[in-house]
């Protein structure tokens, strides 16, 4: 299937080079990778619409970030009942399963940018 013809006012014919050191252009490509799109993209954007992109998050970080906030309102009700005198015993196991759920999800989060469902 061929490409759409692209109207004469919205072609694209001019170009504009601008000069950066390493650390902008490592900058603006890193920014372009977490939203998803190229860095002239970006830059286009910017510049003419004067915002960034919405970044794109994976189908599975929102599923992650609600776990985490469960775990966090876990973790506060353990810490109440600690500091009120009311440890139950078997709390060390259930604070060793949070904390490899912990683990887990925060596994996940570092490690899977590169993620399809994104």
């Amino acid at each position: 299937m061929a490409r759409p013809k692209v109207s004469e006012e919205n072609k694209r014919t001019y170009k504009i080079t601008i000069r950066l050191n390493s650390r902008e252009r490592l900058r603006i490509e890193e920014a372009a990778k977490s939203y998803g799109i190229s860095t002239y993209r970006l830059v286009r954007d910017k510049l003419l619409k004067g915002k960034f992109p919405e970044p794109k998050i994976a189908k599975t970080d929102i599923g992650v970030y609600i776990e985490l906030k469960r775990i966090g309102n876990n973790i506060n009700q353990l810490a109440k009942h600690a500091n009120s005198g009311k440890f139950p015993l078997d709390v060390r196991s259930s604070l060793l399963q949070l904390r490899e759920q912990q683990q887990l999800i925060l596994k996940l989060l570092l490690y899977d940018s590169e993620s399809k469902d994104r």
